[in-house]
């Protein structure tokens, strides 16, 4: 693939995204003094939907048979006029992007600084219009053919945005055995991201995206929740699974696994944030 011409490509989308975010701020040398918001002009401030994408470097087979460099839970549905935050967290020390030129996307993911130690990047905007867009990142990545850029589901995929009228959240997690670094020094089982925020109320789609070939739970006792993600059959091919619950009350609530994994014999990954356990933080 030509670099100069993805280069172009990322100037394109970029400038698109930015223009739309600087539409509505800057200094204006003809700009009138803002009188103070009465009662009638202040507006009410939608807490934005989040949604948490993985990046990993050769970790998801592809249908040649190798392991490709993979936005494990690339493919999102978002509402529309709803604002969302997409957290990135990516494994990768290479920068990536998540460029869809229809929404006004072009969104640059830092790459992480060390083995086993995800980098986020977070990016927040409102859908305007409802649909299925594209995505695509493009720097260029993977083997030496790029094999991973052309493929649904591993560096290109879709955003379905759904109607204004949906009130359904949808966010995902991506299980890894042995993938993340602990402040041990070792490489421990992990659900990313194991800390996801949601609106009180509203029925939340959960959705596990397990790399491991054992199975683990997310146990909420204070939400009613014990659900177990399916194992994953065959290395490199994530087994997803999907349970939708609705938060009645607003907090900070722990889950974990309950199910015995990790490689350390005393289960360390288990009793740890953001590991193998985490917290649901119920907001208005």
């Amino acid at each position: 693939m030509n670099k100069t011409a993805n280069k172009g490509a990322i100037a394109v989308a970029l400038a698109s995204a930015i223009s739309l975010s600087l539409a509505g701020c800057g200094t204006s040398q003809s700009a009138k003094p803002v009188k103070a918001a009465t009662s009638e002009t202040v507006k009410t401030v939608q807490t934005a939907f989040n949604q948490y994408i993985v990046v990993e470097a050769g970790s998801k087979l592809g249908s040649d048979g190798k392991k490709h460099d993979a936005f494990i839970n690339g493919d999102i549905q978002i509402t529309q006029n709803q604002p969302v935050t997409l957290h990135f967290l990516n494994y990768d020390d290479a920068e990536h992007t998540y460029v869809s030129p229809e929404l006004g996307l072009g969104v640059k993911i830092k790459g992480s600084t060390k083995k086993g130690q995800p980098k986020e990047t977070t990016y927040t905007f409102t859908p305007s219009k409802s649909g299925t867009f594209t995505w695509n990142c493009t720097d260029v990545c993977d083997d030496s053919k790029q094999w991973s850029m052309s493929q649904q589901g591993y560096m290109t995929g879709k955003i379905t945005v759904l109607p204004a009228s949906n009130q359904v959240q949808h966010v995902s997690m991506v299980v890894n055995p042995g993938y993340k670094l602990g402040p041990d020094g070792k490489m421990h089982d992990s659900f990313a991201t194991g800390d996801i925020t949601m609106k009180v109320g509203q029925p939340v789609e959960v959705t596990v995206y397990n790399l491991d070939q054992g199975e683990h739970s997310i146990t909420a006792k204070d939400l009613g929740l014990n659900f177990v993600a399916k194992a994953s059959a065959k290395d490199g091919v994530p087994a997803v699974s999907t349970f939708t619950f609705t938060p009645q009350k607003e907090g900070k609530f722990m889950w974990m696994c309950t199910i015995p994994c990790d490689d350390d014999a005393k289960g360390w990954a288990m009793s740890k944030d953001n590991y193998m356990m985490g917290y649901f933080n119920v907001v208005k």
